[in-house]
């Protein structure tokens, strides 16, 4: 599919890839700085045809200006070929929405080592024949058909001059990223539980993320949920109740729709409850350690290259759930609140990628 626009007719008169050359220019947009750079392009591009591609003392018979930039959901790589004589050639792009632009890397490469390495066509031979031209039809004579082949020649050109006949080939996101960094995100938000605490238990989390080019995500999470009551209306008694936890999570599936991130987490959390009761002949406070196997999915929305709206929910199953009691004037002991054996957490927040 490639090589079908990259063999592209070359109007300047034909030369020897020994006695021509090319040049190329790459450029940059705000937030590409990491992607590759022109000397690396060149390099890459020799290296695969073996040879000196890119000289300052033979005449250029090809000229490729590439454009890279960078936008909410893609990294785009806009090539313009012209001739040796400035004739525009066509335009064609590399898009993908990997999450590295280093991406693009090796499909640059090749495709900027393809148009370099196309043979112009053979030149004709001023000395051959020309083959008489087949007489008109009757209906076609007159003024109009030279009108209209030159009509069509001026559509065509306007089409080829501002770019409308360019087509877009479109890497796949899982594409390599060789340069890929590790990724390092930090997260804030708030998060709203059922089942953890009394009621329904607002409250913060924290979170740190990396991710290694080949590995899944590694999460690391913390939070609070602020305090709830539970009383007894008959007794005008109860007890407050605040939590606190750790988590560990990894992240094995990922998937990037436009802007849009779907991801998956299984992991984690250790935490502790703490109950303060009032109203009571005696009020004590108690602490209970907490764990749960944890289960959370979501969504992320890119707002710039660093920024990111983040919208997930978990499930936790707690190992172990804490009962808590008080004692009756008839010298019983009846529950004032136990756990959920399923908990549900609900997290929006920001998302800073470092």
């Amino acid at each position: 599919m490639i090589c079908g626009w990259l063999l592209l007719p070359h109007r300047a008169q034909a030369k020897s890839k020994l006695s021509a050359s090319a040049r190329l220019e790459l450029q940059k947009g705000p937030g590409t700085e990491g992607c590759l750079d022109q000397r690396s392009l060149s390099h890459a591009v020799e290296s695969r045809l073996r040879r000196r591609a890119f000289r300052e003392d033979v005449p250029a018979t090809l000229f490729v200006k590439i454009a890279i930039t960078r936008d909410r959901a893609a990294w785009s790589a806009l090539l313009t070929m012209h001739d040796g004589s400035g004739a525009f050639l066509g335009r064609r792009s590399l898009t993908t929405e990997a999450a590295d632009c280093s991406a693009l890397d090796d499909s640059l490469a090749l495709v900027v080592a393809l148009l370099v390495d196309s043979p112009p066509p053979p030149e004709l031979d001023s000395s051959a024949e020309a083959e008489p031209a087949a007489p008109l039809p009757p209906s076609s004579a007159g003024k109009a058909l030279p009108n209209q082949a030159a009509n069509a020649r001026s559509e065509s050109d306007a089409k080829a001059a501002s770019g409308e006949a360019a087509t877009a080939i479109q890497l796949p996101p899982d594409t390599p990223a060789p340069r890929a960094p590790w990724r390092l995100q930090l997260a804030a938000g708030a998060s709203f539980a059922i089942g953890v605490l009394p009621g329904f238990a607002p409250g913060l989390e924290l979170g740190f993320g990396a991710k290694a080019p080949t590995l899944p995500e590694l999460r690391v999470f913390a939070g609070w949920y602020a305090q709830r009551e539970q009383r007894r209306a008959e007794l005008d008694a109860g007890a407050q109740f605040d939590a606190v936890y750790l988590g560990l999570e990894i992240c094995p599936f990922e998937q990037q729709l436009g802007i849009a991130q779907l991801f998956v987490c299984g992991g984690q959390s250790l935490g502790q409850t703490r109950a303060r009761a009032f109203g009571f002949d005696e009020n004590w406070t108690s602490t209970h350690l907490t764990f749960a196997l944890v289960a959370r999915g979501g969504l992320q929305l890119a707002l710039s290259s660093h920024w990111a709206l983040r919208l997930g929910g978990r499930a936790e199953l707690p190992l172990d759930r804490g009962v808590y009691r008080y004692g009756a004037p008839d010298g019983s002991q009846e529950e004032l609140f136990q756990p959920s054996p399923v908990a549900a957490v609900l997290d929006l927040g920001l998302v800073v990628r470092l």
